[in-house]
């Protein structure tokens, strides 16, 4: 490798294997050290080179670093010595890589590295960052490090939807994880050190066996939850035998061979476990879960959404719930039906014209609009009725006519291109489902007319990929990505087999280059698979401060595309994926405390300014600073309401001619789980055959010696999907009913088989 750095120990250009990295030369390059004593930070810019260290001096503290290589990694030795008599306790010392994450344009985010995941464990530090083009850089650290946290840019300034670069924080005092190493004060005359290796892995190298050949214990496996019932198995990868314990409990390791053993988990219950691996040296954690029966998830997710009011306003986030209510309608199931139907009533004429079918509350945010439409054709579902799909199909043609530009794209009311915005041909297409669902031939016309319109707008996708705008500040972003997968690989679903490559080309591309903004390879239930944001806090639950969320409601995009490709190619990685990302973001939902919570917080450390209830001023709330460490952030809804009958703006700021302290928020889009579980799983069963491995979810699957016998494990499932290495007798035994078929690939449903 090659590295060159500037005078004062900024790293100015860095190439792995022929490839060079892209270092900041702004304020936020590196290495330069980050160190708070109290309220007083001090941010290293002009170290001193002395006798091969860059070293400068802050608090009584030396502070050192120096670089060097070593085959291809790129080594930075860091050093803190305290030359005074007195203990130093330093409330944060960490160093600021400066390696430039910041993704701003196309074609130019395609070689930047996003810090896919940064992970310490009690012993050592970990992590990975990927590029979109699929380059990966390992990140690695012998030695305890306290904390992680991202340099993001300025909101009110600069846009804050990028991550400039990240830290290390050697030593934090404030809260952290109790799993993470925490911080003792530096003693008088004490030095602290310091390794750190960035090395790139080769296309065939998983991040697993890399970080296993430095030693330490590593779990290695596809998936971190399951249904209850069935099992769950993953390997550990460490060169001397591993002691695995859950809760406390020793799990046995079966040794398979050397420096790699198996592990399986059951349960029958409900549960998350904390596992927990040494292997004498190091020790790694991880997290796993077993789900509640999914019909139990909708049924408490739906009485959320009405404990959590929904709310009429200029966001759609703010009522997302109606999504999971319409949901519950449909499948009957037990919440309060009444009451969410007066909710319905109560809200819809607040945002929009019933009569004449448009907006009447920020027609130009046009995902509004569309995401009502969808709505509607989940409500004339639920309710076999066509009056909701009339004003769902008036909405259409108004958007339609106020948002569609010649070519397909639909924009909002500044002219930004904004197909992608939660998904607007999605939710057109959703209606067109629920419109050839009717007799009538003007229902037909309807649906043909609207199945055109979504189509031409998810051709302009499909040419254009990443190489269109999206909401808030130009970057490579989660839903950009997600929203258009999920919209490219609908239509491909409704359209002729010889008609779908070039939707499903478009869509792994895109999905190759998501891969950088997924929480993946982590062994961690509440949050494996799911999608990297950032800046949703200060929207949904009114918290001042970026910090990843990570599953948030948003997540759920992924999942609609990955089990559509799935279904589309047969690929079993895109079925794993979408169940695994699923199950992580239902994590949110805690059943037996009948809570719903707004989003997971992996960030070791943030402090921010939480919005909470104020009590001298019942319904309303106040700025309080709080620590988020690693935990589940729950919503405000419960709390915060709008007054009834009242549109409300959508969260607080600073808005000419807007009263913004009156109840909005959007902690409400959680419910794009829900929505997701109800179209993906719910009524749902999968069974996939591969290389002598056999993948069941919501169902059991029995060999005989007629073939298969696969049993839905809830009533509400109605069709199984199957994909098996050959042509078999099937028989699915549905609540109250056996299907027998055959075939190798397809749908049985109670009436027999389709094909997708």
């Amino acid at each position: 490798m090659k590295l060159e750095w500037t005078e004062t120990g900024k790293i100015k250009h860095c190439v792995f294997n022929e490839e060079a990295v892209s270092f900041r030369q702004d304020d936020y390059g590196g290495p330069a050290w980050q160190c708070r004593l109290g309220e007083e930070l001090r941010t290293s810019t002009a170290p001193r080179y002395r006798e091969g260290w860059f070293k400068e001096a802050f608090f009584g503290v030396e502070l050192r670093y120096r670089f060097q290589t070593e085959g291809d990694s790129l080594i930075i030795e860091a050093e803190a010595e305290n030359q005074s008599s007195q203990t130093m306790p330093l409330d944060q010392l960490g160093l600021r890589i400066g390696l430039d994450c910041a993704m701003e344009s196309y074609p130019q985010w395609d070689t930047v590295f996003a810090p896919t995941l940064l992970r310490c464990e009690k012993t050592y530090f970990w992590g990975f960052l990927s590029s979109p083009l699929g380059r990966r850089l390992g990140i690695y650290s012998p030695d305890p490090i306290a904390s992680w946290h991202l340099d993001y840019n300025r909101f009110f300034a600069d846009g804050g939807h990028r991550i400039m670069t990240f830290c290390l924080d050697f030593l934090q005092s404030g809260k952290l994880p109790d799993r993470h190493p925490q911080s003792q004060p530096l003693k008088p005359w004490e030095t602290r050190r310091w390794r750190i290796e960035i090395a790139e892995l080769a296309p065939e190298q998983t991040v697993p066996s890399w970080l296993a050949e430095k030693g330490v214990p590593v779990f290695a496996g596809e998936r971190w939850s399951a249904e209850c019932g069935s099992a769950l198995e993953f390997k550990l990868l460490s060169r001397t035998e591993p002691t695995l314990m859950a809760e406390g409990r020793p799990v046995p390791c079966l040794l398979k061979k050397p420096g790699v053993y198996t592990v399986r988990l059951e349960s029958d219950q409900p549960r998350e476990l904390r596992l927990t691996v040494s292997n004498g040296k190091h020790q790694s954690e991880a997290w796993v879960q077993f789900i509640h029966p999914w019909r139990t998830i909708i049924e408490e997710a739906a009485r959320q959404s009405l404990s959590q009011p929904q709310k009429m306003g200029t966001h759609c986030e703010s009522w997302y719930g109606l999504f999971t209510g319409a949901a519950a309608i449909l499948h009957d199931l037990d919440f309060d039906r009444a009451a969410y139907l007066e909710k319905v009533r109560e809200l819809v004429p607040l945002g929009f014209d019933v009569e004449q079918g448009c907006p009447t509350v920020h027609p130009g945010r046009i995902q509004n609009t569309a995401c009502m439409i969808g709505l509607m054709a989940d409500l004339g579902a639920a309710l076999h009725s066509t009056e909701p799909l009339e004003l769902g199909a008036k909405l259409a043609d108004w958007l339609i006519e106020h948002s569609q530009r010649e070519d397909g794209a639909f924009c909002n009311g500044k002219g930004k291109h904004y197909t992608s915005v939660i998904y607007i041909a999605k939710s057109l297409l959703e209606l067109v489902l629920e419109e050839r669902r009717q007799p009538e031939a003007s229902w037909q016309a309807r649906a043909q007319r609207h199945f055109e319109t979504a189509k031409r707008a998810v051709d302009e996708l499909a040419l254009h990929r990443d190489n269109i705008e999206t909401e808030g500040q130009a970057t490579l972003e989660d839903g950009m990505l997600t929203c258009s997968v999920a919209q490219l690989t609908m239509l491909a679903k409704m359209l002729e087999p010889e008609d779908r490559r070039p939707y499903i080309e478009a869509a792994e591309c895109l999905v190759r280059k998501h891969r950088c903004l997924e929480r993946t390879v982590v062994a961690d239930s509440r949050c494996s698979g799911t999608t990297l944001r950032f800046w949703e806090a200060q929207y949904d639950v009114l918290t001042m401060g970026n910090m990843i969320n990570s599953p948030h409601g948003w997540s759920a995009w992924k999942v609609y595309g990955m089990m559509d490709l799935y279904l589309l190619s047969g690929r079993r990685e895109y079925l794993i994926d979408a169940m695994n990302t699923l199950m992580s973001c239902v994590s949110l939902l805690d059943v037996e405390n009948k809570t719903l919570n707004w989003a997971f917080v992996p960030d070791p450390h943030r402090e921010v300014m939480t919005f909470v209830p104020d009590p001298e001023n019942p319904g309303r709330g106040k700025f309080q600073a709080r620590t988020i460490a690693e935990e589940r952030v729950g919503m405000i809804s419960g709390w915060y309401h709008a007054p009834k009958d009242t549109a409300v703006f959508g969260y607080l700021g600073s808005w000419p001619d807007v009263t913004t302290d009156q109840g909005g928020c959007c902690d409400n889009d959680v419910h794009e789980i829900f929505k997701c579980v109800e179209e993906v799983i719910l009524t749902r069963a999968y069974v996939h055959e591969e290389d002598g491995r056999r993948d069941a979810f919501h169902c059991t699957v029995e060999s005989t010696a007629k073939g298969l016998t696969i049993r839905p494990r809830e009533a509400l499932v109605d069709q199984v999907h199957v994909r098996l290495t050959q042509t078999l007798n099937v028989t699915v035994e549905f609540a109250g009913e056996r299907v027998n078929a055959r075939l190798q690939n397809g749908w049985i449903t109670r009436t027999g088989i389709r094909t997708e």
